[in-house]
């Protein structure tokens, strides 16, 4: 019989602590009580250990607004050809994400985010990230929703005829708010299961919350992301590029959004262009990669943090412990 490894909850204590801390500083505001027939996204998953979900007080949730949502994610009408979906480069299978189209960021915990985007270039709410994707994405022609069944969905879910760009982004943003993520391995083993994690992922979540690899630092608290940018030393030339193309600041060149780590066995290729196939190839990055520039993050050791071939393989035999399969398999969040 194995040993049973208790996590090391005294770091995990510290990264929620701080993490917390940085998330509720994020300007927006809690919600008002939601009208009569609101729902609490998500109504199953466990979120002990989560920062607050705000929503806006001018979208509430609530069941007839998310499956208007979801009927648009997967609907093709939203495009303005009416060839696309939001589902067709967001992939449940995949953790809503892509593998043969560049640079998708999953769609994980998005309610929980202020900044879109490999950039930044969308910041604020999950609604500004919808309207972004509805008006700038697919330049939706609104005619192109009104069609009975449409009409019907966006009355129910408003309470009033009329469909809008608007309406569409607000319901899009709601049915994203239940693509939550919180209930993998790593979870029931946080949650008091110490069977969960077996004796190589304990290790590589020793590796993980750990200075040795740092990894805590930027994939914080339950979300495994601080929604901020870091260059992390993948190019020695970064004028330009990252958030620096968005901002105009050098300060701001060749650093990126921290995705989140939930699923990120699903979500391969790795890094905003794709560069790496494999988990293996990012730790090994860490491990022996990264190149100096003039913004490289301080977190970053020039040469990489020298992990040894077991820690490599168990920090990758952890990460893929971040796979929630609840998530992944849910019919609710498929093709209505």
């Amino acid at each position: 019989m194995s040993r049973r490894v208790a996590p090391p909850r005294g770091a995990v204590a510290l990264v929620l602590a701080l993490g917390l801390a940085a998330v509720a500083g994020c300007g927006a505001t809690e919600a008002s009580p939601p009208d009569a027939g609101a729902v609490a996204p998500p109504d199953a998953a466990d979120l002990t250990g989560f920062p607050p979900m705000v929503v806006p007080a001018d979208n509430p949730t609530t069941a007839a607004g998310v499956a208007l949502g979801r009927q648009l994610y997967y609907d093709p009408r939203l495009s303005h050809d009416g060839t696309r979906a939001c589902a067709s480069c967001h992939r449940q299978d995949r953790a809503f994400s892509n593998p043969t189209t560049p640079g998708v960021l999953a769609h994980i915990n998005l309610a929980w985010s202020r900044n879109f985007l490999w950039n930044g270039r969308v910041s604020g709410t999950l609604e500004d990230a919808m309207t972004m994707e509805v008006e700038g994405f697919f330049a939706t022609d609104v005619t192109r929703l009104q069609a009975p069944d449409l009409e019907v969905l966006f009355e129910d879910a408003f309470g009033s005829p009329g469909v809008t760009t608007q309406r569409a982004a607000y319901a899009l943003a709601q049915f994203q708010r239940t693509l939550v993520s919180a209930d993998s391995r790593f979870d029931r083993y946080a949650r008091g299961d110490l069977d969960a994690l077996d004796d190589a992922e304990r290790r590589g979540m020793w590796v993980f919350y750990s200075e040795r690899a740092e990894c805590f630092h930027c994939h914080a608290t339950r979300l495994f992301t601080d929604n901020e940018f870091h260059n992390i030393g993948l190019d020695a030339e970064v004028a330009g590029t990252g958030r620096g193309a968005v901002t105009g600041e050098a300060r701001d060149d060749g650093r990126f959004k921290t995705p989140t780590l939930r699923n990120v066995e699903r979500t391969a290729p790795y890094m905003h262009d794709d560069r790496f196939a494999t988990l293996e190839e990012v730790v090994d990055f860490y491990s022996e990669g990264p190149v100096d520039s003039p913004t490289l993050d301080t977190l970053i050791h020039l040469g990489g943090f020298g992990l040894t071939t077991e820690e490599r393989a168990d920090l990758v035999a952890f990460l893929r412990a971040l796979t929630d399969d609840a998530f992944l398999e849910n019919p609710d969040l498929g093709p209505p």
